[in-house]
């Protein structure tokens, strides 16, 4: 034997284990019930790794689809130890993005992009859900505050004209509103009116002269 095939046979199995340290790989399995994801990889033609762990970036995970491609490492080169670093989805990937644009995606075209000309949110489903134990704030105005003073403010306001119908036939203008005090007006109590036999209640801008006929008839 040689000096250059003994250093052959040596360095050989260093070798294998140097070519096994970075393979690419395809996703077949996910588990997400543990505090480290495990997925199950499918490397070369035959060969299937079970109960890969998954690394992700602290504040960020996902859950890739089937042939989702992957980047495993196996430490020292034993496949017995996999790790896998980097997992990407190319067909659903949002592409044309500029220079230091910033986006987070899912298969189904839900996205958020934080661009030069600002933050983009899409919902494909057309629904956007927001929950804060505390307060949220649009711009610098709060909307707790928007709710509580400006709505309340706006409602308390709102001012319902009626007719009504007594039991006489005869039409009897009133107006209601919430118990705040309307500007040029006091609220009118329904309730206040002299109860009579039956009552019809239509809103006046609602009721054709016909309509009106025929009602007073009926009475």
């Amino acid at each position: 034997m040689s000096l250059r095939s003994g250093l052959e046979r040596i360095l050989e199995p260093i070798r294998i284990q140097v070519r096994n340290i970075v393979s690419r790989s395809l996703v077949q399995l996910v588990k997400d019930d543990k505090n480290i994801q495990l997925v199950q990889l499918s490397i070369l033609k035959d060969e299937v790794k079970d109960n890969v762990e998954r690394i992700q970036n602290y504040g960020f995970t996902s859950v890739p689809g089937k042939d989702a491609e992957a980047v495993v490492l196996f430490v020292n080169g034993n496949k017995d130890h996999g790790l896998v670093i980097a997992c990407d989805q190319g067909k659903y990937r949002l592409k044309g993005l500029a220079e230091g644009d910033v986006a987070i995606y899912d298969k189904n075209d839900n996205y958020v992009k934080l661009t030069d000309s600002g933050i983009e949110v899409n919902s494909s489903n057309e629904k956007v859900i927001i929950r804060a134990d505390g307060d949220i704030e649009i711009g610098n105005v709060s909307l707790k505050k928007l709710i509580n003073d400006e709505f309340q403010s706006l409602f308390g306001n709102h001012v319902h004209n009626y007719v009504g119908f007594v039991g006489t036939g005869t039409p009897t203008s009133y107006v209601t509103s919430s118990p705040a005090k309307v500007a040029g007006s006091s609220p009118v109590n329904v309730n206040a009116i002299p109860p009579a036999p039956p009552q019809i209640l239509q809103y006046a801008d609602d009721i054709t002269d016909n309509e009106m006929t025929s009602k007073l008839k009926a009475q």
